[in-house]
């Protein structure tokens, strides 16, 4: 199967809240950690930006190793779903 880089849409963090973010936060119906960066023009994880905690939850979460719904419409139209 060929992975496609992740574009940041959100898709995967507001559908289906990682086993990480439910060891801290318990299970909840989105994860808390995942917000709507207007720089980037993506959605992003705070928990992935923590140091070395941060470097153990991208490795959890094989980040970097691609998209595994490449054919989610989500990924052509990244924009916040917040609103």
């Amino acid at each position: 199967m060929s992975y496609l880089s992740c574009v940041g849409c959100g898709w995967c963090c507001l559908h289906d809240q990682c086993t990480d973010s439910q060891r801290r936060h318990g299970y909840l119906p989105r994860c808390p950690e995942l917000y709507w960066s207007d720089d980037a023009e993506r959605y992003l994880c705070r928990t992935m930006l923590e140091g070395e905690s941060g470097n153990n939850i991208r490795r959890n979460q094989h980040t970097g190793q691609g998209c595994c719904a490449p054919l989610n419409s989500w990924r052509q139209d990244i924009r916040n779903r917040d609103t």
